[in-house]
């Protein structure tokens, strides 16, 4: 009798762990069939044609310590001693999609009165774009509060400022009733310029909202509507066509919601002005262009100018959106930080010709070299070398 109870036993432990993987193994199966994903929903997808998926960004954790006042810009120094073209994209932390500072109501003023000023030159969104750029907005609400919690509330109908008292309305309300061009909305509550892809029927992506204020040296007007590959191209970005358009035309065809990108980019500018370089000529001009522009006389007029870009997928709408943070600094406070000088010194000189006529290289280069090259000695003498600098790309 006490074999048979040990031996019943034995068979219905047995029995326990078989059926316990089969309803695992049923429930891997089920998930995999439930689980709203792009490889399910999107992945053949016809071009221009999306559907909407359950993706949910993550909502940061506040941004430690952050203050309005005394929170520094980051430093980004996205340069290294030899130049080549490239996308240059690194997979973003999702935790650092906007990057807020104590530049924070120099960009905002600026770009209130240029809106003010500038209006649907600046900024605009098409009727198919619309859409996207409440998501966008829906976006900005789940993440601001929580990354900046002394900048930005939720409120039932949007956000507000707690800075500055404004209250945008995009929330629990009929978008047709929104008198305010969503895109400027946005463009108010963080220091980057923004822009959203939509994709045509022909799998080509086209630049359908944005708000382009504060961009330096190009013009929104003169590229709303445009396909990507136009943009770079009426743009003259050198070997556009022949190292970048195959490699960005897929890789925006393949993004996913939940792997959004960063890239960095840097120019030397011969003015102080942020939001538009007066050096290529007057904004108002049809035509613009280094061309127009007068020869550095000293390094201290030259300004280093770095984007850091950034590109996600929207799930809902699918729409691409680009953020473009501006960070600005003179020349002159740049050479105080170690390796810098030599660094950007070589990086210059590896310009292709091509590169330098984009870049405006001949305007500066007189004034720019012998400085780096005299700032660099200057560190190399205290035994700052290239030999001793750390791997921080692109700080």
């Amino acid at each position: 009798m006490i074999e048979l109870e040990f031996k019943h036993y034995l068979y219905l432990v047995m029995l326990a762990v078989a059926a316990g993987a089969f309803v695992l193994k049923l429930l891997k199966k089920s998930n995999v069939k439930q689980a709203p994903s792009r490889e399910i929903l999107n992945k053949d997808r016809k071009p221009g044609q999306w559907m909407p998926e359950s993706y949910q960004f993550p909502i940061p954790p506040p941004f430690l310590n952050w203050d309005i006042e005394k929170t520094r810009p980051l430093p980004y120094r996205a340069f290294k001693h030899k130049y080549t073209i490239t996308m240059g994209i690194r997979n973003m932390e999702l935790d650092l999609w906007i990057e807020l500072d104590n530049e924070w109501h120099k960009y905002h003023n600026d770009k209130v009165m240029r809106a003010q000023t500038l209006g649907n030159d600046v900024y605009g969104t098409y009727p198919e774009a619309r859409a996207a750029a409440f998501e966008l907005l829906d976006e900005f609400w789940n993440y601001l509060p929580a990354r900046y919690p002394s900048l930005f509330k939720q409120l039932p109908t949007g956000m507000e400022n707690l800075v500055t008292g404004e209250v945008f309305k995009f929330k629990n309300c009929n978008p047709d009733d929104i008198t305010e061009d969503p895109m400027l909305m946005a463009a108010k509550m963080v220091q980057d310029d923004l822009a959203i892809m939509i994709e045509g029927s022909d799998g080509i992506y086209y630049l359908k909202a944005g708000a382009i204020i504060l961009p330096g040296f190009w013009r929104f007007k003169d590229k709303k509507g445009m396909p990507l590959h136009e943009i770079h191209t009426s743009g003259d970005v050198p070997k556009y066509n022949e190292k970048l358009h195959s490699g960005m035309a897929k890789f925006f065809t393949r993004l996913t919601c939940d792997k959004p990108v960063v890239r960095n980019n840097y120019f030397i500018q011969t003015d102080d002005e942020l939001a538009w370089s007066s050096s290529i000529g007057d904004e108002k001009e049809d035509v613009v262009g280094w061309y127009t522009a007068d020869a550095a006389k000293s390094a201290q007029q030259l300004y280093f100018r770095s984007e850091r870009q950034s590109l996600r997928r929207l799930p809902k709408t699918g729409a691409i959106v680009f953020t473009i943070r501006t960070y600005f600094c003179p020349i002159s406070e740049l050479c105080e930080e170690p390796h810098i000088p030599r660094r950007l010194f070589n990086a210059v000189e590896s310009w292709s010709e091509d590169v330098k006529e984009y870049r405006g290289y001949y305007k500066f280069k007189d004034a720019l070299l012998p400085y780096l090259k005299e700032k660099a000695e200057e560190q190399e003498k205290r035994g700052i070398i290239e030999e001793k600098e750390p791997s921080v790309y692109p700080f």
